[in-house]
């Protein structure tokens, strides 16, 4: 399989914003608690079932350590997160990532607004240990839309690192949507996966395009307030038909870029689906096509 390789593939003047790239919904949320859990393994395990975004959310717990966070849930050490970060840039030089780091979004409930906490000092010091911006961050280009894959190589650069006020020392604020509405993302499964399509008609952009396949669970929808885990277990049999909706829509298939989902290294099924729309983009090296598309078969 060629899970932990599949952009050495890709074609050079293929732009970041067309390239269909796997990401982890949460990546952060490995660990923690049930109600809050969206992944079940750690960057490493992730990027070696194909995701090369990852949305790292962080707070600060009760002795001044950053960690990874998903609302008030509190997980593992973002060093941690990190240190499997470094050894992605080290082993797999093909590959380059999308970071996409911040402090975990203010969440209102009622009258009360929780904030959360992470010191931009602290966390570019870490951010230097271990995967080094000043040497391996891609920073200069105007606008994400015009990043190639070959852009990434020819610096000999490992990853965009993305923020949206640029807090950190080389990061970019990368013009991107994230479309989502509360009564069709916490809708029953079948209705959810009839639905979300629709958010290509509704939402448009020339940056990065982050797609969700994931319900969210909710108080006043159809699926209530519920395990992530659950919903994944009941949508699984409908992520098929969600892919296959955008490959049979040629303005779907031109919008999808970063394909996001819960639960990504429960198998390969989801990167596999993800991973074979390069194909029908002419993303794909025209040598490289039948082993790209053997290399991604997993059962």
């Amino acid at each position: 399989m060629i899970y932990d390789s599949w952009m050495s593939y890709i074609k050079n003047d293929v732009k970041i914003v067309d390239l269909v790239i796997p990401g982890a919904h949460n990546a952060g949320s490995y660990g923690m608690s049930k109600t809050a859990e969206c992944q079940k393994d750690g960057i490493l395990t992730q990027f070696k079932y194909g995701m090369r975004q990852f949305c790292l959310r962080l707070d600060t717990d009760k002795k001044g350590n950053i960690v990874l966070a998903h609302g008030i849930s509190k997980g593992d050490l973002f060093e941690n997160a990190l240190r499997d970060l470094s050894e992605i840039i080290d082993r797999f030089p093909t590959e380059m990532l999308l970071l996409d780091i911040r402090e975990y979004y203010p969440q209102k409930f009622g009258p009360i607004t929780l904030k959360f906490k992470a010191d931009k000092d602290k966390i570019n010091a870490l951010l230097e240990k271990y995967i080094d911006p000043a040497k391996n961050a891609f920073c200069d280009f105007e606008h994400i839309k015009d990043v190639t894959v070959g852009d990434i190589r020819k610096a000999g650069k490992k990853f965009i690192l993305i923020n949206d006020n640029e807090e950190y020392a080389f990061s970019r604020n990368c013009e991107q949507i994230l479309p989502w509405e509360k009564q069709v993302n916490g809708a029953y499964a079948k209705n959810f996966a009839a639905q979300t399509l629709r958010f290509f008609d509704d939402y448009q952009t020339d940056g990065l395009y982050w797609f969700q396949t994931q319900q969210t669970p909710n108080l006043g929808t159809e699926i209530g307030f519920t395990l992530p885990v659950k919903l994944d277990n009941d949508l699984r049999k409908y992520f098929l038909q969600i892919i296959d909706g955008i490959a049979a829509n040629p303005f779907y298939l031109e919008s999808a870029n970063i394909i996001a989902g819960d639960f990504m290294t429960h198998d390969y099924m989801k990167s596999e689906a993800i991973l074979k729309l390069n194909l029908l983009k002419n993303n794909v090296e025209n040598e490289l096509i039948k082993e790209y598309e053997e290399g991604l078969k997993w059962s």
